[in-house]
């Protein structure tokens, strides 16, 4: 612990404002991630399968099909995992406390978002989805402001 004792106040009061920020920060994008992938599951009978693979799949593959030069394999691959990953990375972000794995894959695949939307022309999506990656980039700047503040010279 490097001379440092322990400190018995609760995490409420110990915790600084860059704490409270990346906490805040880390239930928002938990929260909104794992909420996109589930809600595609979500239809008028409850959650489904195959409502997602009848309904929405088809519904989301439509415009890249008909306005972008990828090819349709790619498409619906893509898509057909999406909510999977947004389920994954939304919970990891969750419980992964101070790890920056989960926000990196969550930023990565808000710029594969981002590029599919500029391949079919949906800039005001983009900018959407601009805000939520610097959430993102915000996040991992906190993590390494911490990291900084706590090392040694």
């Amino acid at each position: 612990m490097k001379g440092s004792s322990l400190d018995a106040r609760p995490f409420w009061v110990r915790w600084g404002t860059r704490e409270w920020a990346f906490l805040l920060l880390q239930l928002f994008l938990g929260l909104r991630f794992l909420v996109a992938g589930v809600s595609k599951f979500h239809g008028p009978g409850g959650f489904s399968f195959s409502y997602f693979y009848g309904q929405i799949l088809p519904a989301l593959s439509q415009p890249f099909l008909e306005n972008s030069l990828l090819p349709a394999w790619s498409v619906k691959l893509y898509l057909g995992v999406l909510p999977y990953g947004e389920i994954l990375i939304g919970s990891g972000i969750l419980v992964a406390g101070r790890n920056r794995v989960p926000l990196i894959l969550a930023g990565l695949l808000y710029l594969s978002l981002a590029l599919g939307q500029m391949l079919i022309g949906g800039h005001s999506t983009v900018a959407d989805i601009a805000i939520h990656l610097v959430l993102v980039v915000l996040a991992l700047r906190l993590l390494e402001t911490e990291k900084k503040d706590g090392d040694q010279v």
